[in-house]
């Protein structure tokens, strides 16, 4: 792509945003306020009430780290984690976890670029440099994807390789239908989710590094099994973002 025609497909991009603003103007993605007088991320009052993360994190989980160690007491007892590091951006409570609940469950899709662009900057912030090669996300079953009508991850995943301007590859499936991992304790998900994954095309990931996405980590489990398989596949490495830390 030439220079110009970069700067036209921008000047296109703009001005088509500002026609879209002026039809339907811009909304808070987590209450709808309008947010045309004052263009910002969220509304004022949204933005007071969401939770945050404190600012020394856990590489291991991406979560809040009150020991004087690299890794929380949740990544200590469970002898470490398969990655080699993980960021979230918010903590999974308030109002940050029904719109996770919304975007998850209620077809609320347009909070996909909102929880993309807080992930694309907590992993500015705590992430390596430069980003990983791939972006990769969590699948879901074929038929539990049918039945919700689209992959939760798989926006958040399209919309951060936006952000951070990498490529997004569909490199793992669900060779089996498991139960949903939020309705059992850690050693059922563990049983669970054990041999779910498999690697399509190993030779695309290959001595890669990937950036695994998520919307929420809890346990770990999941994104523990979607790793091993990747690093059995042939990836050089492994890091882990998800939109939660619960």
């Amino acid at each position: 792509m030439t220079s110009i025609t970069g700067s036209i497909i921008t000047v296109c991009s703009g001005f088509c945003r500002s026609v879209a603003d002026i039809a339907v103007p811009p909304l808070c993605p987590l209450c709808r306020a309008d947010l045309s007088s004052a263009p910002r991320r969220l509304c004022s009052a949204c933005e007071e009430q969401l939770p945050c993360l404190p600012e020394r994190r856990c590489h291991g989980c991406g979560g809040g780290n009150d020991s004087y160690l690299e890794l929380c007491r949740d990544c200590l007892q469970c002898g470490g984690r398969p990655w080699s590091g993980a960021v979230s951006a918010f903590p999974f409570a308030g109002q940050l976890r029904e719109a996770v609940h919304a975007f998850k469950y209620q077809r609320r899709t347009s909070l996909a670029p909102f929880l993309a662009s807080a992930m694309a900057e907590a992993w500015h912030c705590y992430g390596e440099a430069p980003a990983p090669d791939l972006i990769v996300p969590v699948p879901l079953h074929w038929l539990r994807e049918i039945s919700r009508g689209y992959n939760q991850a798989g926006l958040l995943a399209q919309w951060l390789g936006r952000e951070l301007r990498r490529p997004v590859v569909n490199a793992l499936c669900r060779r089996r239908r498991t139960s949903q991992q939020a309705r059992l304790r850690i050693e059922q998900r563990l049983k669970n989710i054990s041999g779910a994954f498999t690697v399509k095309k190993p030779s695309i990931i290959a001595g890669k590094s990937l950036l695994l996405v998520d919307d929420v980590f809890t346990t770990g489990a999941t994104l523990s099994a979607a790793t091993a398989t990747l690093l059995a596949a042939g990836a050089a490495a492994v890091y882990v973002i998800t939109a939660a830390r619960d």
